[in-house]
């Protein structure tokens, strides 16, 4: 009697693995979270708006948004009042005191060459705030995009881990009827230790980015949420029209074309040195009534002065046109490298995707179903004792690491979109279809 219940509990066994799906690994479990994460463009906008780096920088531009009217408005006048105790007796009376006031004028044009600079320093903080704003906007998708992976790789693990506890259940039994050897039982053993071994390393690389993404958005992350994926759309465009919609969007390039036209300006202001900058004044003067002569009358003077600053240190003045210039050289070289980084980066990024997606296509077309069709041939013999258990175990394994090969190489696509949309500094690659 034993010999036939276990006898039953092997074609049972059997049994269940033929009417198992082969697609079982792309499948939810019962125990899979049930909590779902915003989607990915929610949390880009949440991003935009918690993140405090970004705050504090977009605070940054505000204030120097601000300097403008402080740079462009005139000196602020100056008063003098000088008392006199013991009078100075002039022609026309006591001299008592002398109330002046002057206000000082720059050579006409400096005040609002410097206004202009102060709103170009502003307009280059906005495209720094831009820049670390879609160096953030990575990050979250980096780390988006890796817990996809991880969910998807977890469920994979826990599925074939349930299908190796069938397989250790048949294999004693086999054993037991005297059918089977120890070897099987302790190989599926074997697997579903490095299966918790990579189950831990997922783990742990999923609380990491989950912390990535709380300190991005500002808030705590749960690695249990579900994160959903769209597939993005395939790049048709040649390298160089992707090369000159970088260049018209990537703030760092709008903002060396900014800081260009602030270097010709501080030369401009630099020439305007040589030029003199005036003073003006009226002063008053308080003259007593005295009766000292018949022709005196007492009446207060008034006096008019202007100065003018002579700019006599020309080699100093020319030392800073000259730095001037330099700088203005040293926007243009950095305008050149970033043009040739971009351009390099994007090439390497197209050849990335176009590579990913053939092995992408490999993966799901060929070798996925080769290997379904594999093991789908290694239970029929293994059911009918024309192969070994080591010979199913392998045929699982190797349809198991393709399925997480595909993952990872779908993963990897995702990334080198994310990092392309960051280079061409649009917020999606389906912008593209608008140019």
């Amino acid at each position: 009697m034993k010999f036939i219940r276990s006898t039953g509990t092997v074609c049972v066994g059997l049994l269940f693995l033929f009417i198992l799906p082969l697609q079982v690994f792309s499948q939810d479990l019962s125990d899979a979270p049930t909590d779902t994460l915003s989607s990915l463009d929610d949390l880009l906008i949440e991003a935009r708006a918690n993140n405090l780096l970004l705050q504090a920088s977009h605070l940054e531009t505000q204030a120097l948004a601000l300097r403008s009217g402080q740079v462009s408005a005139f000196p602020d006048p100056s008063v003098r009042i000088i008392y006199q105790p013991a009078p100075v007796l002039t022609a026309r009376g006591a001299q008592r005191s002398q109330w002046s006031i002057e206000q000082e004028i720059p050579y006409p044009g400096k005040l609002r060459l410097l206004a202009s600079i102060a709103d170009q320093t502003a307009e280059i903080q906005g495209f720094d705030t831009a820049t670390l704003e879609d160096a953030l906007l990575l990050q979250v998708k980096q780390a988006y995009f890796t817990l996809y992976r991880i969910q998807q790789q977890e469920l994979r693990i826990l599925s074939f881990k349930e299908r190796l506890q069938k397989f250790e259940e048949i294999s004693t039994a086999r054993y037991e009827v005297g059918t089977g050897t120890q070897q099987a039982i302790l190989k599926t053993q074997l697997e579903r230790n490095s299966l918790s071994r990579l189950q831990l390393e997922l783990s742990t690389e999923g609380h990491a980015a989950a912390e990535v993404l709380s300190n991005l958005l500002n808030r705590p992350i749960s690695t249990e949420s579900i994160v959903t994926i769209k597939a993005p759309p395939n790049i048709q465009s040649n390298v160089m029209a992707l090369v000159e919609i970088a260049l018209s969007h990537r703030p760092e390039a709008n903002a060396l074309e900014t800081a260009t036209k602030r270097a010709d300006e501080k030369i401009l202001l630099a020439r305007k040195q040589f030029r003199p900058d005036f003073r003006l004044g009226v002063t008053y003067f308080d003259i007593s009534r005295t009766d000292i002569l018949s022709t005196a009358t007492g009446r207060d003077a008034l006096g008019i002065a202007a100065t003018i600053r002579i700019p006599l240190q020309r080699e100093r003045r020319r030392a800073q046109l000259e730095e001037e210039r330099v700088r203005r050289s040293h926007v243009y070289v950095r305008q050149e490298a970033l043009q040739t980084a971009i351009t390099a980066r994007i090439t390497d990024l197209v050849h990335q995707l176009r590579e990913k997606a053939q092995q992408l296509e490999l993966l799901r077309e060929a070798l996925i179903p080769q290997a379904e069709i594999a093991l789908q041939s290694t239970l029929s013999s293994y059911s009918t004792g024309g192969t070994n258990f080591l010979d199913l175990l392998d045929s699982e394994r190797t349809l198991f690491s393709l399925h997480m090969s595909y993952d990872d190489t779908f993963t990897r696509y995702l990334l080198a979109t994310a990092e392309l949309e960051r280079a061409l500094g649009v917020g999606s690659l389906t912008d593209l279809t608008a140019y």
